[in-house]
């Protein structure tokens, strides 16, 4: 018989509002960059104490962009990369795609960050100020058990077995999200005595929200069918619903004219689109400083600390990053529901067949029963706030080891989006012009190895944090890349020593 098959559905469909929202999107970290001393603006979205007695007396970036997919479960091998497959045009075959089966919870995530003009300035040795501007979108899957993953392979055609199958009790999750943010940053100082030198920042980000979805399933209890359409020769796959506790939403992006200044200004300050709300992000850095008679210069007669030299023997820095959420509570672009049923179908071909997101519901709503009455009006969606902890050691005048710790703290169960956390071991070697780093990193919550590189080039710097999956190395679970460039940045620098003309020398009587 013949199968009816769309596009593999995340969790057998459970993911449908996420990919008409970002089909090709992912989540930054930018590690090779993130720790240098001379990231600039760059060093902020880790950390925004990182601007206090910085390198740079001031730093305008331009642009900064990200771009990737990952996951925990489904790794490429192949004989050639993906992207030497679409060129030459040759079938995409099953055997490529490997399964990492070890009973855990699954994860997939795709993602994009887009960082637009920014600019950090030191207003004097102890305070600094900074501007960004930026734009995040993902979207994501967790806690998906390996259960219900492997339904994949039912359904692009492989294997049957999974079919007929009670799986009970999963909770999963799965959150989209596109939204822009408008940051400032204050840092200073707060202690320099002798060794001893510490600094902390905050900021503060107004947040706008494009779009969002989101499905969360709690306690549920599901099997997989397939069964002929009536008056076909097609089959189609049903979804049972024993149990079910379901959270869904889905706040749809404005229309509004690009040309009309009032349409997009009320877009991007959050008067026309379907949510906004408030970020911070908190940190502080601690350096030991040895007492290096290098650090140490005299000019004009006055002794006093290299401001062009990096001083710390090792670096701390703790930061609380991404805390808030954004609240869309548009009544014209928002709809959400909470809903608990058994006895439920759900036939993902009749979904695959809507053109939009608000049929998806609509035909979702009928198949749950779900009455005007439960409809709501609003939901948050928290950002993916996660603990910074940064150890950088200086090995010698330009070699540099880091150690980078990023723990999430989201709840399983929240919706948003989540950080996932990772660890990594960075050396790098760093010069004012040019500058190379190499993140090894334990990524996708501690479960996938991954090796990056990074180059920077004056202004410009181009890097993968999984450069494997950029480059079809081992079997890779993914790959992402990212690009930034900045204006030729003014670093510190000590004042001149000022020379005294003979002419105006007096000799002494």
């Amino acid at each position: 018989m013949k199968r009816n098959i769309y596009a593999v559905k995340i969790a057998l469909g459970l993911g449908l509002f996420a990919q008409t929202l970002l089909p090709e999107t992912a989540q930054a970290q930018q590690l090779g960059i993130a720790s240098s001393n001379f990231a600039g603006t760059n060093s902020l979205y880790t950390n925004p104490s990182a601007i206090a007695d910085s390198r740079h007396k001031f730093y305008l970036s331009l642009f900064s962009a990200e771009f990737g997919a990952t996951n925990n479960y489904l790794r490429y091998d192949a004989p050639m990369s993906l992207l030497k497959l679409a060129r030459k045009g040759e079938e995409f075959k099953s055997e490529y795609i490997q399964e990492n089966l070890n009973g855990k919870q699954k994860l997939v995530m795709a993602g994009a960050d887009f960082r637009g003009p920014a600019f950090t300035w030191q207003l004097s040795p102890l305070h600094s100020i900074a501007v960004t501007t930026r734009v995040r979108a993902a979207a994501q899957a967790n806690n998906l058990s390996e259960e219900v993953a492997r339904l994949y392979k039912v359904a692009d055609g492989e294997d049957d077995s999974f079919l007929y199958k009670p799986y009970t009790g999963n909770n999963m999750n799965l959150n989209a999200n596109v939204f822009s943010e408008l940051g400032l940053s204050y840092a200073r100082v707060v202690l320099d005595q002798g060794p001893h030198f510490v600094k902390a920042g905050i900021t503060l980000k107004r947040l706008n929200g494009g779009s969002a979805a989101f499905l969360n399933l709690e306690d549920t209890d599901l099997q997989a069918e397939e069964r002929m359409v009536e008056g076909s020769d097609e089959a189609a796959y049903v979804v049972k619903l024993d149990k079910v506790h379901a959270r869904y939403g889905y706040a749809a992006m404005p229309d509004f004219d690009a040309a009309e200044s009032g349409d997009l200004l009320g877009l991007l300050l959050g008067g026309k689109s379907a949510g906004s709300g408030w970020g911070t992000d908190l940190g502080f850095t601690y350096e030991y400083r040895t007492n290096n008679p290098d650090y140490q210069i005299t000019r004009n007669g006055q002794q006093f600390t290299d401001r062009e030299q990096n001083k710390y023997k090792y670096r701390l820095a703790v930061s609380l990053m991404d805390i808030g959420s954004i609240h869309y509570n548009n009544p014209e672009l928002v709809w959400a529901y909470d809903v608990t049923r058994t006895n439920k179908e759900v036939n993902l071909s009749e979904i695959g067949d809507a053109e939009t997101t608000e049929e998806m519901l609509d035909y979702l709503n009928g198949q749950m029963d779900v009455s005007e009455n439960e409809k709501q009006t609003s939901f948050r969606a928290a950002l993916p706030t996660a603990l910074n902890i940064n150890v950088d050691y200086r090995l010698s005048n330009r070699l540099y080891a880091n150690a980078t710790l990023i723990q999430g703290v989201r709840g399983r169960n929240a919706i948003g989006m989540r950080q996932n956390s990772l660890f990594a071991i960075t050396p790098r070697a760093e010069f004012k012009k040019f500058e190379v780093a190499m993140p090894v990193a334990l990524q996708n919550n501690y479960s996938v190895l991954t090796v990056g590189a990074m180059v920077r080039f004056l202004n410009f710097y181009v890097g993968s944090d999984n450069i494997g999956g950029a480059l079809n190395l081992g079997k890779p679970y993914g790959a992402n890349a990212y690009v930034g460039m900045s204006l030729l940045p003014l670093l510190q620098r000590n004042p001149k020593e000022q020379k005294t003309s003979p002419a105006t020398t007096q000799q002494p009587n």
